[in-house]
Order: C-alpha cells, then structure tokens, then sequence
C-alpha cells in the first residue's frame, strides 16, 4: 500500500508536539540531577515592594531579608527613577548548595553561578553563603534585573518609549555597578590584568564574566567623568534608542567608538602606574604552571608537606576540578591525585573557599567539597591517590575553608548553621564538634598557630568609617583576628584600610602573613609579633589569592591572578631582605556585639504592603513628559488637557515611607499558589481534515515545586481530541509524576490497482501514566515510569457517491479492544562536562528495558543501551565515541503478528550518510568524531554587520547496521559491506547563544563505491 498525500494522519503531528512540550515531565535520556537532600520548609514576608521567600524558623533572617530589599530598591530607585508597579517575588535559599538544586528553573546550576532573576514572573533568586555584605551586593545585582524587567513592562510609563534590547556588557554591567559601583578590589583585578596584558577587549565583543567587569568598569568611568547621573540617562536612551551608537550621540556627544577609547584612556591612566611599582609575577618568582598551555583556569589554594618536599593545589586542567601534587624543587611534572566532580562523593568544589590542609604525615591531605548528601571533608592518600576517611558533620549545613592541627588530631574549619557562618572546632577522636564563634559576622579561612593554643582567621566585622557605599552591609570589611582557644579573647591583628584575608604564620608563630588589597592590588604582608612591625613581602600583578609558606619559611607558593587565569608561582628565601615598618600591636577586640544588636528590625515596620486602592491608576495632576525622562527634581510646569496623553501619574506615593502604615510586615507561612509559566498554541484549517490545533498550559507555583500541565491537541470530534492532564511534584529527592490522557491517531493508505480502494486505521489510547525518578547523586539516577491504558483500533473503508461528489467511511470490522500495561526502567549515568557545542569530557550511560503486557497483539519486551566516552585532547581539540545497541522481542506469542519494536539508522541516530529505509528488532552502531575549532572568528560587513566567534568543526566516521536474526546477518559480502553500514563525513557547528546550529555532511559507502553527499541541518548539539 501507498500512502495517499490527501488523506494523513491528522493527529501524530499533534501528539509529537505534546511529548516535546511535556519533556520536562518525561525522564530524560541524558542530564545530571538535582538531588534535593533537604526538604526545605519556607516561610514569606510580605512588604511595599517583594514577598520574600525564606527558610522556615529563620524569622529575622527573613526580616533582615526583608528590610535589605527595600532599602536595595530605594538606593536603586535614586538611579532608576520611576516606581515599580508590579511586585516582586524574592527567593533566599540558605546555602548555595540548596540554591544550586532550586526547581524555579529547569536546568542544573553549577557553582560559578552566583544567583539569577527568572524573566518570565520575575522571580529573583539568591542563596545566603554567611556574609551579608555579599548577599547584599548580590541581592542589589538581581534586582537590578528585576526592577529593570518591571520598567520593561509597565506600557503606563514607558508607552513612547520603545523597548529595545541592551547589549550584553550593559546588562550585567549596569547591575554590577549599581550594587558594587566600581569600588570591589577583587572585581577591578579583572580589568587591571586586561589592561597591562594588552587583552582589553572591545565592549561589543565581550562576553562571558568580563563582559560584566568591563561593563561595571566602563559604567563607572561615565560616572567619574560626567556624574552618576549620566548612567540613568544612558539607560533610557539605550532602552528607547535604534542603537548603542545613537544612543550614545544622544547622550555625550560623541560616537561610542570615542567614548569607549576615552574609556580605554582612562583606565590606563589608572593601572600603568601599577606596572611601575609591582612586578609581573613571572618576573618576581618561578612561574609552576602553565595554564596558556594546559588550558587550565583555576590554580589555587597552594599548601606545603609538613616535611617541605611538596606541595598539593587545585587545577582545572583537563577540565576538571582535581587535587594535583607537585615537588617542591620542580624535579618532576605535577601530577593529578584525584580527579573531582565526576562521582557522588565529591561532585563539586567550593569555588575559592575549598581548600588543603596535610596532616602530619605528609601523606595525607584534608579538604572539604559537596556530596549528594551535605558537604563532608575527605581525607586523601597522595600516595595510594584515593580517599581513604571520610568525615560527615550533619550539624553543619556548609563546609568550607580547613585545617589539620600540628598534632593531627583536631580540625579548624569554617562552617555555616543556620544562617551564620561560624568557626568550628572537631575533634577526630571523639568526632565531637565545637563551635568556637558564635554571631552572624562571617568568619572565615582559619589557620592554627603552631602550638595548637591559638587559631586566627578573616572575618568580616568591621565597618569603615569612611565607606561612602549605599547599603547596609556595604561598609563592612575584613580583618585578620587570632582567638585564644583557653581564654577565649579575640585580638584584632591587621589594621589595614582593605581587606585582609588569608592569614597563616610563619617562623615557629613568631610572625603573621595575610594578604591585604589596601594598595588595590592583593598581596601578601607579613607582621612580626615580637617586634610590632610589618612589611610587604609580595608586590606583584594582578593580584594574589591564597598561598603558603613553607615550615622553614625557604620557599612560599601562591596562587596569582595574570594574563587571564590564575596560576602557581614558586618564590625562594621570600622573608628575607624585607623592610620593616611600624605597625600597630594587636588589639583586644572589644565590639563583642553581635550582628542582631547592631541592626533596628524594626525599621521593616515603615515597609507595610500596600493596598491596591492606594496605588493611583489615573491622575492627571503634577506630571511630566516621559519621553524626556527627567533625573532630577521634577519641575513645575501647567497641565493642560490637550497634552493628557503625554503625562503619566504623580508618583508620590511610592516615596521612601518614613512612619508605619496601615499594615505591617509579619512572617507567615508559605503559600504555593499556581501561576501560569506558559500559555502558547497555534490553529489551522484544511478541507480535508477540517479544524486543527493545540494548546499548552503549565502551571507552577512559586518555588517550581508543583507542576501542572494541560495539553489539548484540537480535531473535530471531542473523542477523537489528544488531552493530556499531568502532575509533577518535585520537592523531595524522589521525583513523582502523574497523568490522564486521551490520544487518537488515524493513517489513510491506498492500495496499489488502477482503481485505488481508500482505507482508515483508527487507534485511540485512553489511560493514565505515572513517573518516578530518583537520583542517587548528581551523576546517577534511577527511572521507573508506568503506563495503563485501554487502546481501541479499528478498519474504514471509504465509499464514494460519485453523483454527489463525496462520500463516507464505513466501519469494515468491528473495533479491537486491547488493555495494555506499559513499564519501564531506566538507568542512566552522566558525568560529561559541556563546551560550547557538546560534551567535551567525561562520559554518559543509558540503558533502559521496556515492557508491553496486553491482552491482545501488543506484547514485547526491548533492551536499549547508549554509552559516550569523551576526551579533551587538549583545550581546542577532542574526540568523541558512541556505542549503543537495543534488542526487541515478543517470544512469539502469535505467529502471524509481529510486535516486536524495530529499530532504524537513519537520521542522526544512525549512520549519517546511508539514506535507506531499513528495519530491523536489533540495532549496533557506533560513532566516532575527532571535534576542532574550524573558525576562531568570521565577520561579514555587507549586506549585514555579522560576527560569529568560534565556530567549531567535527570529523566523523559511523558503523551500524539493524537485522532481525542473527542466523541471517552478513555483515561483509564479496569483500563489501553488507549488512554494515559506513557513512563518514565532517561539518561545521556553530553556538547561536541558545540553540547549536550542526550541518553534517556525509557519504555512505560500502568500500567499493561512495554515495553521494547527504546534508543534515539541525538545531542540535552534538551527541
């Protein structure tokens, strides 16, 4: 029979749209998991402006919250100018590990995301990771993004202004500013490195993390120069602008082409006096690794052996974050002692805050890192290179910096209960935890004093009484501070204006070494506690993050910030010839207080919702022209009611409130109200099969734990309509889904005589599925999915009236009822790290068996297996293998019919190139790519300006073949392919910013001849 082109099926399309809309409510074939270890309770505040989320029984951490968000919102407003009108949804996850695994958004997150605003119900969400100045720098960033999306909606404000889309550098540059403003040391090293390395690239070209540092940067010169007001003016004429280039006339005077090179100017100005009085630090000291070469990024956290002969430090080289080991007189290479995040017992790092720490043996190495469970500290064997103890403190919801006691027999760290993170004491033999701070300053990286009676440490408690930063945490800063374990007296040691962090002593603890950045750059002092003096004794670019010193203070190591990665750098003999100068002596920490004291809860009174009836709608009276927004005062002007349609509403009452109002702010209990995510569809009509269409409602509620799904596939009849109804609860560790449907097919074919006879199979499934899905860490998961339904199928043959031009379908036989159960398991493990096209390293395994019980002719059973290997050869090139192979049966239950599922090799599952139709119950193919960067860079001037950077090219060679029984499977015939398929073939693709853009082509051959081309395009990564 031929299909006849008139007369197809109405409804597969429908029913392909709804399983690809509902992917997220299906198991994956691949992806890593979120492990929900916790089973977070939340409570809510809500105020003038948000409804903040926050962890249950934290209720003034909630306030505290509470009050910085309003107080972050009236700062931004002084910048933004107009009210926000529509409220905002604030969500603080307690640790960033809890934060990572949020279900707002779908995908995963990794630790080098900080936090995110979801566009869609402008949801801002930030994790607490123990300091309140950075969660307030963070906070003030997102809702930025917030406010910003608000502005971008609100047609009442904004109607003569057309809503244009900002470059990436000004995106994240403009929250950057307005929450850091140009003045964070560390975010300045960035641009600093950039500019004496000659790397400076053009703001249009950014992307990535610098494109954020060179927009704070470049916002924050226009600032310096033409006043802070000029950045809000900039704004709305960049979001009502044709372009960044009009935009930029309209405001300066001047093309960006010469704003930015002023810009360029400025900034050198600022740093080269820098290079006259620091060093390269290759020129200072004896450059360890290599990451131009290697292509690494992170090298960092340095430590010696007790004994001096080696040392151990992080690395990401071969993509990885892993311990290295390296000799201290660099006789032989570094190498890798353990490779991190690609099993459940180390999945990931804390970025900067993981570190080393030996025991006494020189043997074993301490250091902390994330678990599908809670963070732990491992203790390694760099010999045997494998975790030989494991420590878990289930009081501690957060485990970052360690160290191991001269004696071995005790561990400092930096742990975070509740909200607030702390200085712990644990005691190996007795597994016993003490804690040895006790308030919200954020206390962190302790170090022993060799004799075991002392710890100091960097904490975050004092407030510069020349800070001019907007906020309430803004001002606060580090300092280094030594608790005396017996006493229990806590002594200021640095008296730096800049923070200090990173403390560790030196000669038997008769001196202090810390890095300060009171010079702008970060680097290491050392103060001598005999003789109250101290001394620099680093002073190199761009800026230092950890390091040590060794036992007999001959060598130190850091970890420097140059030329666009942080390496390691080996110094000798780097405590002599220091000049000492005075320095004040260490001062009994008097300002005992905790955080609580210093903060007036009862601010967040004045913050009370407002009722609707008090936001005004419609008021004509004082006024002004939006197409001129006016960053001052608003002047006084005569209303007239030709104008009307240019004036907006007074604003008056979104001002600063100064009394309490009508209600209060109270914590209440969380509330997990549906709001609609998306709401999409589409309809057409054809005289053929009359009406079509669909519709795709999805429901969530705030915090993404609830899903509901409503799918309709429209086409005539009511009965003969797809529904899909579905339910996905998604709080817990386990997985759950549920689901009703209700799908109908129809093919039409025709047979092959001169007077074709028309025939209609109808088959209509009606029943309900479930799903559950549990991730036994980040890179395992098991699945289980289930179906029961009832499956209707029949026969029409179709009669025409030639005499009335139409005709009818006949039922030819009475209709099959079939009852069918459907199960399924899955296993599926995924431990591949993503470039910009596909995976680069790592691997992934499915496998999965299916079942079909029935009553009728729908028995079979399936295996199907899929395993990827990748390996990064070196930082731009790879290779890429796939093996996969599935096996299907139905043991013959009736002779005459055959249920077995088949398999096929076309498309990009198969053999690219071979473009036959062939079936088969079992299937074996395998792929092999080598993967390379084709183009670094292409830019198109005409017809167009384009530019498109690194485009990345593929070499692939594929083998497969499908058969039904082994007894008659000829893979070579008369010295060519038979029964196996080869296509081979190479093709560009190309990251379009949220799809990848693949064109394959390919040629089949069976080693005698070549076919010709076969070109796919797809939208797709590669596998």
């Amino acid at each position: 029979m031929k299909g006849n082109p008139d007369f197809k099926g109405k409804s597969i399309l429908l029913i392909a749209i709804l399983l690809m809309v509902l992917s997220p409510l299906f198991p994956q074939v691949f992806g890593q998991n979120k492990v929900n270890a916790v089973d977070s309770n939340w409570s809510m505040i809500s105020s003038m402006h948000f409804d903040v989320y926050f962890p249950a029984g934290y209720d003034d951490f909630g306030k505290l919250v509470t009050l910085m968000a309003e107080e972050t919102y009236y700062n931004l407003k002084e910048d933004l100018r107009f009210p926000l009108t529509s409220r905002v949804p604030l969500i603080v996850y307690g640790t960033k590990s809890e934060f990572q695994v949020t279900n707002v958004i779908y995908p995963l997150l990794t630790e080098g995301v900080g936090g995110f605003t979801e566009s869609l119900r402008n949801r801002v969400v930030i994790p607490f990771e123990g300091s309140y100045a950075k969660l307030e720098e963070l906070m003030a960033h997102e809702l930025t993004h917030a406010y910003t999306n608000a502005i971008n909606r609100d047609g009442r404000f904004f109607t003569t202004m057309r809503s244009s889309s900002f470059p990436f550098w000004f995106s994240e540059g403009l929250p950057e500013f307005l929450s850091i403003g140009g003045e964070d040391d560390y975010n300045n090293m960035f641009i600093m490195d950039m500019v004496v390395n000659d790397r400076l690239p053009s703001l249009e070209y950014s992307e990535g993390y610098l494109a954020y540092r060179l927009g704070e940067s470049f916002l924050s010169y226009i600032a310096e120069v033409w006043g802070r007001e000029k950045v809000s003016e900039y704004y709305y004429a960049l979001r009502s602008g044709r372009n960044t280039d009009e935009s930029t006339k309209k405001v300066f005077g001047m093309d960006m082409e010469e704003l930015e090179s002023r810009w360029r100017y400025h900034l050198k100005r600022l740093y080269y006096p820098a290079v006259g009085s620091h060093g390269a630090p290759r020129e200072e000291m004896e450059q360890r690794t290599f990451s131009h070469k290697d292509g690494s990024y992170f090298n960092y956290m340095p430590r010696f052996s007790p004994d001096g002969s080696s040392y151990v430090y992080f690395s990401n080289q071969g993509a990885r974050y892993s311990v290295w080991l390296s000799g201290t007189h660099g006789l032989y290479p570094p190498r890798k002692v353990i490779t991190g995040e690609r099993s459940g017992d180390m999945e990931e790092f804390y970025y900067f805050r993981s570190n080393l720490s030996w025991f006494p043996d020189s043997r074993r190495v301490a250091f902390s890192s994330k678990t599908a469970t809670g963070d732990v500290i491992h203790i390694l064997d760099t010999q045997k290179e494998k975790i030989v103890s494991t420590i878990r403190i289930p009081e501690l919801r957060a485990i970052y910096e360690i160290d191991v006691s001269a004696d071995g027999e005790r561990i400092v760290l930096s742990g975070q209960t509740g909200v607030q993170s702390d200085i712990f004491l644990y005691h190996l033999e007795t597994k016993e935890l003490e804690r040895l701070t006790d308030d919200l300053y954020w206390d962190i990286q302790p170090r022993w004093a060799p004799d075991g009676k002392s710890v100091v440490f960097s904490s975050e408690r004092i407030l510069d009484p020349k800070g001019t930063r907007r906020g309430m945490f803004a001002n606060y800063r580090s300092a280094i501070f030594k608790l005396d374990l017996d006493s229990g007296k806590l002594w200021q040691m640095s008296d730096e204006e800049g923070n200090c962090s990173f403390p560790m002593y030196a000669n038997a603890g008769d001196e202090l070494l810390y890095l300060t950045s009171e010079e702008g750059v970060s680097n290491y002092r050392i103060l001598n506690l005999k003789t109250n003096q101290k001394a620099k004794v680093t002073k190199v670019l761009a800026g230092i993050y950890a390091g040590d010193v060794s036992k007999d203070t001959r060598y130190m190591v850091v970890s420097d910030y140059f030329g666009g990665a942080w390496d390691i750098y080996f110094a000798y003999n780097p405590l002599d010839s220091l000049h000492y100068e005075p320095a004040a002596a260490p001062q009994l920490y008097q300002n005992r207080k905790d955080m609580w004291d210093e903060m007036d809860l009862k601010r967040l009174d004045i913050y009370g919702k407002m009722p609707k009836s008090k936001i005004k709608r419609i008021n004509p009276a004082p006024q002004y022209d939006a197409r001129r927004p006016i960053l001052g005062p608003i002047p006084e002007f005569e209303y007239t009611q030709e104008d009307s349609l240019l004036f907006f509403q007074d604003y008056g009452y979104d001002n600063r409130p100064t009394q309490p109002g009508d209600t209060i702010p109270e914590v209440g209990k969380y509330k997990s109200g549906f709001a609609v995510e998306h709401l999409y569809g589409g309809a057409a009509y054809s005289s053929s099969v009359g009406a079509v269409g669909f519709v795709e409602l999805g429901l969530a509620d705030i915090m993404g734990n609830h899903g509901i799904g409503v799918s309709l596939g429209i086409s005539g009849k009511l009965k003969e309509n797809n529904i899909m109804l579905s339910y996905l609860y998604l709080k817990k560790r386990s997985d759950f889904g549920l689901g009703l449907f209700n799908f109908f097919d129809e093919r039409v074919y025709r047979d092959a005589s001169p007077n074709p006879f028309y025939f209609r199979y109808k088959e209509r499934q009606t029943g309900a599925y479930f799903l559950w899905r549990y991730p036994l860490s980040r890179f395992l998961r098991v699945e289980l999915d289930q179906m029961l339904y009832k499956r209707k199928t029949g026969w029409d043959l179709w009669v025409s009236n030639p005499g009335a031009g139409s005709g009818t379908w006949v039922e030819l036989e009475k209709p099959e009822y079939d009852w069918v159960v459907a199960p399924g398991v899955s296993l599926v493990r995924d431990t591949a790290l993503f470039g910009s096209t596909g995976p680069l390293v790592g691997n992934r395994t499915y496998v999965n068996l299916r079942s079909s019980i029935s009553d009728g002719k729908l028995d079979y059973l399936t295996l199907y297996s899929d395993w990827r290997y990748y390996k990064l050869i070196n930082k731009r090139y790879g290779f890429a293998m796939r093996l996969l192979g599935g096996v299907s049966d139905d043991f013959k239950r009736d002779p005459q019919v055959d249920n077995a599922q088949f398999f096929d090799l076309w498309g990009f599952n198969g053999v690219r190139g071979f473009e036959e139709d062939i079936w088969g119950h079992k299937k074996m193919l395998s792929s092999f790519e080598f993967r390379f960067p084709f183009l670094d860079y292409i830019a198109m001037a005409f017809p167009i300006p384009v530019t498109i950077p690194n485009i990345r090219g593929a070499v692939f060679a594929d083998l497969g073949t499908v058969f039904n029984d082994f007894s008659d499977f000829k893979p070579i015939q008369k010295s060519k392919l038979h029964d196996l398929k080869l296509g081979y073939g190479f093709g560009p693709r190309i990251n379009l910013g949220y799809v990848v853009l693949r064109l394959d082509i390919a040629w089949a051959s069976d080693l005698s001849k070549v076919s010709q081309p076969s070109y796919y395009l797809s939208l797709s990564e590669d596998f």
